[in-house]
C-alpha cells in the first residue's frame, strides 16, 4: 500500500512545470581558450610550436615507366612462365 501512495505522490508532483536549466558559471567576456586571469604569467612551453625543428627533406623522385615498358615486361614474364598472352588480351 505504501508503494501505491508513493506512486500517486510521484504522479501529482511530477505534473508541475519543469525547473529552468542552470546558467553557466562563466564570467562575461571570457572566450574559450582565453586565460581567466590575464595578469598571471605562465612558464613558456619547452615545445616550440611556431616552426618545425628541422626542415623536411624533398621527397624522392621515383622512376616512371612508360606503357611500352610495362607491356614489354609483361610479355617477357609470360614467355618465361610459358603462358599464352592471348588469354590476357582484351578481345
Amino acid at each position: 500500500m505504501r508503494f501505491v501512495k508513493k506512486f500517486e505522490k510521484f504522479l501529482t508532483e511530477g505534473a508541475g512545470p519543469a525547473p529552468a536549466p542552470a546558467k553557466p558559471k562563466t564570467r562575461p567576456g571570457t572566450k574559450p581558450g582565453e586565460k581567466t586571469t590575464p595578469g598571471r604569467r605562465q612558464r613558456p612551453s619547452p615545445i616550440r610550436r611556431d616552426r618545425p625543428a628541422v626542415e623536411p627533406a624533398p621527397k624522392a623522385k621515383l622512376p616512371t615507366a612508360s606503357e611500352d615498358d610495362v607491356v614489354k615486361r609483361f610479355v617477357n614474364l609470360m614467355e618465361e612462365q610459358g603462358e599464352d598472352i592471348k588469354k590476357y588480351v582484351k578481345k
